[in-house]
């Protein structure tokens, strides 16, 4: 027994059969005594703990301890990574390190290796660039989202992702001009680097410091307002990236060499199309057509209220049904869709937000005003008590209202794209498009409903039909326009996709231009005809749609080798 005592006090992991046989010849000792016996036995982390717990620093900072500030940020500070180019050499060790960390699945990165190329000094360089989360001092990524899934740390400047709070809509991929939120699938929603901020409160360095062996990343303490004049005198943080005075990036890259002029990204030539994003393809085609329908019909409401009499009844049945699958589409783009009743949370700052909201006010409007028009025919099956007479005043504010709740709708649409700061998605294009499709989609609308209900299509409406597809026509033919520029740029890039890497659909896309221009046409004069124009209206919608999106230049750091199109 003295024997045994001993060696728990000493930690020794103590044979069980000893136990056994001491019970055996020994009363004193209890079953619960082997069990506490056993507890008290030390595994290998436990001798650990114990061996190094009077350790005042951790057992690895005589390595990294030179590559992180030896205080906290204080007022008008924060932290920011710190890239040494010439000592980078590619090796991933900091991917590989960030990945084992944080637990990332096997095609989750939130560190990247790109590399720039040209003329530096004369002599041909390519580099080696390693980048992660910036720490933006105005981060686009926190001000899109609509669930307020981001917060800046006040204390260290550090941007962290709320997990728990997102639902996958990933608009911050399209926010950030450097690629640097991931959406993860398995997950649903985006993750990325919050600069290993627990491991940094503790005096240790992030993996990506730690493992690099040549010692190319640190964290040092920025000055907020230096970096922030810095940023907005114009410029990039290095070669290809995006401007600066977008999000005030923190991320330093120091070089004894001039790879600034004359620097391009390694993949700048790459035509590879983005992501599709289906499920934005069928939103936003068919509630534009939607809102197209509904505000052609509140204006003929208006102006001429015979004609519409009998036609609206249609056209609210074609908005109302075409409206509700667009929305009901935008789900499926949602990771995590049962998250999305907190989308009011970023109606300050973020598009996205606001566009989801008003778009659901206008769908309870249009279909009020759609009950309000069917109201006479369905009391027909109603108690003579219960047949009331609707003014018809009252019929069309409602459509006027509903109407302008469309156009505001889109207009939010129009700017979810527009914030992002992508060429092919300026304001004058991204407007063209979405406004044009409204008006090409209304027009097609009536003019399926006069022949459907008519037996013929007016004039007036033939050429209106007409006027909205040549500028259409026109919209889309001008951002062909710049693949006949001598300057590289995103619009000749984005022109060159769609030649290149999108013909097939552009082709498809033009032939159903001509489609719609026959049949429009031909409808004058043989009104059956009109039956195919939304149909042709709506394929070519859906094709533009898709250009849209994949033809577009994802923003990302220089010749990210391990990209993820957004």
């Amino acid at each position: 027994m003295a024997e045994m005592s001993k060696k728990m006090r000493a930690g020794d992991r103590i044979d069980t059969s000893v136990i056994s046989d001491l019970l055996d010849t020994n009363s004193e000792i209890t079953l619960i005594d082997q069990l506490l016996t056993e507890q008290r036995t030390l595994t290998a982390v436990e001798r650990f703990s114990q061996k190094h717990e009077d350790a005042t620093a951790p057992i690895q900072s005589k390595y990294y301890q030179d590559l992180i500030p030896i205080r906290k940020p204080s007022t008008g500070e924060q932290y920011g990574f710190e890239v040494d180019l010439d000592k980078c050499t590619g090796c991933k060790a900091c991917v590989v390190a960030c990945h084992s960390l944080n637990g990332l699945k096997e095609e989750e990165s939130w560190r990247d290796i790109g590399a720039i190329r040209g003329i530096a000094d004369g002599v041909a360089e390519q580099q080696t660039v390693t980048s992660a989360c910036h720490h933006c001092l105005d981060p686009a990524c926190l001000s899109g989202c609509p669930v307020g899934a981001y917060e800046k740390m006040p204390d260290t400047g550090v941007v962290r992702h709320l997990d728990d709070q997102c639902i996958g809509c990933q608009y911050c991929s399209l926010k950030c001009p450097y690629d640097v939120p991931k959406y993860d699938k398995s997950l649903g929603i985006v993750r990325k680097c919050d600069m290993c901020h627990e491991r940094l409160a503790e005096g240790e360095a992030p993996a990506c410091v730690q493992s690099c062996p040549s010692g190319a990343i640190s964290i040092q303490l920025i000055n907020v307002e230096e970096k922030k004049a810095e940023a907005t005198q114009g410029g990039s943080m290095i070669a290809g990236a995006f401007r600066s005075d977008y999000t005030l990036p923190t991320t330093n890259f120091r070089t004894k060499r001039k790879l600034t002029s004359g620097m391009e990204s390694a993949d700048e030539m790459d035509l590879t199309p983005a992501h599709g994003h289906s499920p934005l393809v069928w939103m936003l085609m068919l509630t534009q057509v939607a809102v197209g329908v509904s505000v052609i019909d509140g204006l003929g409401r208006l102006f001429a209220p015979e004609h519409f009499e009998s036609l609206s009844q249609v056209l609210t049945v074609i908005a109302v049904v075409l409206g509700n699958i667009g929305l009901g589409s935008s789900l499926l783009h949602l990771g995590s869709p049962l998250g999305a009743w907190r989308v009011f949370l970023g109606l300050k700052t973020s598009w996205l937000s606001r566009e989801i909201v008003i778009f659901g006010a206008w769908m309870p409007a249009l279909m009020l005003y759609a009950s309000l028009v069917w109201f006479p025919v369905c009391s027909n099956f109603l108690a003579s008590a219960l047949q009331l007479e609707i003014p018809t005043t009252v019929i069309t504010l409602s459509a006027l209202a509903a109407a302008g709740l469309g156009i505001l709708s889109v207009f939010c649409s129009i700017m979810v794209y527009v914030d992002t700061k992508r060429d092919f998605w300026t304001m004058k294009r991204t407007a063209g498009r979405f406004f044009g499709s409204m008006l090409l989609g209304g027009f097609s609308g009536l003019i399926f409903t006069e022949g459907l209900i008519n037996g013929e299509v007016a004039a007036t409406t033939g050429v209106a039909f007409l006027a909205a597809l040549l500028f259409k026509v026109f919209v889309e033919a001008c951002l062909l326009v710049p693949v006949r520029s001598k300057e590289w740029s995103y619009s000749k890039k984005s022109a060159l996709i769609q030649l290149r890497s999108l013909r097939s659909i552009l082709k498809l896309r033009w032939t159903s231009f001509a489609a719609a221009l026959i049949c429009g046409v031909v409808s004058l004069y043989m009104p059956s005809i009109a039956l195919l124009v939304l149909p042709t209206i709506l394929l070519g919608e859906w094709l533009e749609r898709r250009i849209f999106f994949q033809a577009v230049v994802t923003l990302k750091m220089p010749g990210e080798l391990n990209q993820s199109s957004h």
